[in-house]
């Protein structure tokens, strides 16, 4: 209820002042869950997630933010869960048919650069079994950079790619640089949806 209630609300506001766009929604798995995982530029980029993406998603919030009480009560009605302990967390979802989300930079980019990205969205694809779905997100670092308090009214967009298949090799053990494959494969994807010029996208 309050996840729906959001979405409609952050819709509005984002497409009535952002003018936000999203691109690709064909590319949702629509008979699999998913991960789903995006650059990091703005606090905004959550709220254009849920906006923008129709199916409902379990982010993964940085832990500092759960000490803030309408924070941590509006994180909570939104299904989000914290970093740090959240490998077990998000298995269990996934495993329970559900979508999880995460920004594997680790935290806001300063000066909107995409980042390295952690392999945890690729462990978790491997040990599911379901597809990440890379996502771009254009704009909010423009609307609001880390440090900026109150936004500018700039265009927003959300590009997402076709989902891909970290599939587990015939062993129990996760080789690192398997990961790191995996992660990398995802980031120069997203690197390559933000390197498109405009008229691309």
């Amino acid at each position: 209820m309050w996840y729906r209630f959001f979405r409609g609300v952050f819709r509005i506001i984002l497409k009535l002042f952002f003018r936000l766009k999203v691109e690709g929604l064909e590319n949702l798995p629509q008979k699999s869950n998913f991960i789903l995982i995006a650059n990091h530029t703005s606090y905004l980029d959550p709220l254009v997630i849920l906006a923008g993406v129709p199916q409902k998603i379990s982010c993964i919030a940085l832990r500092g933010l759960y000490r803030i009480f309408w924070l941590k009560w509006f994180l909570q009605k939104m299904s989000a869960f914290p970093s740090g302990s959240s490998s077990e967390k998000a298995v269990s979802l996934l495993m329970q048919n559900k979508n999880v989300g995460l920004f594997p930079e680790g935290g806001v980019s300063r000066d909107g650069s995409l980042r390295e990205f952690r392999s945890g969205a690729a462990l978790l694809a491997i040990k599911t079994g379901r597809p990440i779905v890379p996502c771009a997100i254009f704009g909010t670092h423009a609307a609001l950079p880390k440090g900026a308090v109150l936004p500018k009214f700039s265009a927003i967009t959300i590009k997402i790619s076709k989902p891909i298949y970290l599939l587990k090799e015939f062993t129990d053990i996760i080789d690192d640089v398997y990961l790191q494959d995996g992660i990398f494969r995802v980031r120069n994807i997203i690197m390559e949806l933000l390197n498109k010029p405009a008229a691309d996208r």
